[in-house]
């Protein structure tokens, strides 16, 4: 499954150090759920979310859903105690916070080379969270540190803090440029983008206005911080039957039209060509991802190989 078809609409935070909402998170059916070892958890309780979080990873508590784990930043006092913990437990997939640029995600990426040879572990992943005006200033850079980068997401809360930005409305002013400017940046890449919170966590319509816009930037899913949000992110950033309908048509008509030698023609009163169609196709390989995703209980991990190649220029 590559990376336009991955199902990450959602991905749900989920505290490490809560044993309750750990033992219900599966059943939020989220594409992914992030146990979270850094801001949903205070200083004194890093080190028991760390062990709960380890202990959950080993005993394969999750099987609806992809598992992440949120670590302490690099160069915090938690970070190598996180990485260390939760790669010899087994977790796969990292979000790494506070990403800013090439060589700090390629010293991520030289530590989990090391624990994988050394805990004769499987190959990790990585997401990264870009939550800062550097950050964003360095977008394509961060791409090109670590082959392991899956996605790029974008911590809008804490960028607007970065900005000094008294309203963080991520649907205008800087805020939303930057949005923009972490969807291009992504998908140039070739990894995910995924957009950051709703931090209306009980107004449903807040989070389907910022989700639906979030989709029509070119998303692909949406962090989440609360259970409610999940279901919301899974049916907005999902192809509609309506849309997997009308792309069926225009690729029938686009493979009709091939035979007869024509390379553009004209659907309902509209222009179709190769550019259009390449789109339409997309939206049924998605479709047929999400289906796929549907018939198993656990997700694929098996997407980028470990022979890791980094850059630091």
């Amino acid at each position: 499954m590559d990376w336009k078809s991955r199902p990450r609409r959602s991905l749900l935070f989920v505290p490490g150090n809560d044993a309750r909402k750990l033992d219900r998170a599966d059943t939020a059916r989220a594409d992914t759920l992030v146990l979270d070892l850094e801001d949903a958890v205070a200083p004194s309780e890093k080190e028991h979310a760390r062990e709960e979080v380890s202990s959950r990873i080993r005993g394969t508590a999750f099987t609806a859903s992809e598992v992440a784990v949120r670590i302490n930043a690099p160069g915090s006092p938690d970070f190598e105690a996180d990485l260390q913990s939760v790669v010899s437990s087994g977790a796969r997939l990292l979000l790494i916070p506070k990403v800013e640029s090439a060589l700090g995600i390629a010293a991520v990426s030289e530590a989990v080379s090391k624990l994988e040879r050394s805990a004769d572990a499987g190959c990790v992943r990585l997401l990264a969270l870009v939550e800062s005006a550097r950050g964003v200033a360095n977008l394509e850079s961060i791409g090109e540190g670590s082959s392991r980068l899956e996605g790029l997401c974008f911590g809008n809360a804490d960028f607007a803090l970065d900005m000094s930005l008294p309203d963080p409305d991520p649907s205008r002013g800087v805020v939303y440029q930057a949005r923009c400017n972490l969807a291009i940046a992504a998908v140039a890449l070739r990894v995910s983008p995924i957009d950051g919170v709703c931090l209306a966590v009980k107004d449903d319509a807040a989070f389907r206005a910022e989700a639906s816009e979030a989709a029509k930037l070119g998303f692909h899913g949406k962090l989440c911080i609360h259970p409610s949000q999940v279901g919301l992110a899974n049916k907005i950033f999902s192809p509609s039957e309506d849309q997997i309908a009308a792309a069926r048509r225009i690729v029938e008509a686009w493979n009709e039209a091939t035979v007869l030698g024509r390379g553009v023609f004209s659907l309902d009163g509209k222009m179709i060509d190769a550019p259009l169609v390449e789109v339409q196709k997309q939206v049924l390989e998605r479709a047929r991802g999400l289906e796929e995703s549907s018939e198993t209980t656990s997700r694929p991990t098996e997407s980028v190989s470990c022979n890791e190649t980094t850059s630091t220029s």
